[in-house]
């Protein structure tokens, strides 16, 4: 139970980080502020069922198609390092990282359909960040309250985003954009440790005459 209890933390931790809800707030703004007629409820519910959908799907049937085109967990766990890694280093540098979403897509986008999917949702909330994560950490769950725990998790998380959008105005106005700023940078701190240590982890599976150096 603990041990369920410590991987489910670690995981929730590491996706909330990478999702990073409040780092999208100035995105959200962007896209919504001359748009006075969308429904923003809508958006946000759309949005929050989304990222939960595709976290649900990706933990649950990631490791099938690992399986499918032959990638070892190791591997996929060292690719997926340093992927977080890039995007953490953009997080500390205070830059949008476009591993996620980038500014031609940004334009290309048709406000008025289906922007509670994309491009919110997917990519730039979950992205292939968060995709990757909830693939490398499902092998540790080996019992069924790993799995309940992951489930409620990615709920509660899907309702932070809920929240954070629907108030986005008001907590980009409140913060302001230094304060926006410095929380970007915290999440980027806490992945870019949670990189190297997934990075350390995978590298220590495929060579496993390293695991009492590392």
């Amino acid at each position: 139970m603990n041990q369920a209890f410590s991987d489910i933390i670690k995981f929730s931790i590491t996706l909330i980080s990478i999702i990073n809800p409040l780092g999208a707030i100035p995105v959200f703004l962007g896209f919504t502020k001359h748009h006075k007629n969308l429904n923003i409820k809508n958006v946000t519910n759309t949005c929050a069922v989304a990222v939960s959908i595709t976290i649900l799907i990706s933990l649950v049937l990631g490791q099938s198609l690992l399986n499918f085109f032959g990638i070892s967990v190791a591997s996929f766990t060292i690719g997926g390092g340093f992927l977080l890694f890039t995007m953490a280093f953009s997080m500390i540098s205070g830059h949008q990282s476009t591993t996620k979403i980038n500014t031609e897509e940004i334009r290309s986008f048709d406000f008025e359909r289906e922007i509670g999917i994309i491009p919110l949702a997917i990519p730039l909330l979950s992205g292939p960040g968060a995709i990757s994560t909830s693939i490398i950490h499902a092998k540790n769950f080996t019992s069924p309250t790993h799995w309940v725990f992951a489930a409620v998790m990615i709920l509660l998380i899907g309702v932070i985003i809920k929240v954070i959008l629907s108030y986005a105005e008001v907590i980009g106005q409140k913060l302001g954009q230094i304060g926006l700023n410095v929380m970007t940078r915290i999440m980027g701190l806490i992945l870019l440790s949670m990189s190297i240590e997934m990075i350390a982890g995978g590298i220590k599976e495929i060579l496993p005459a390293l695991k009492g150096v590392l």
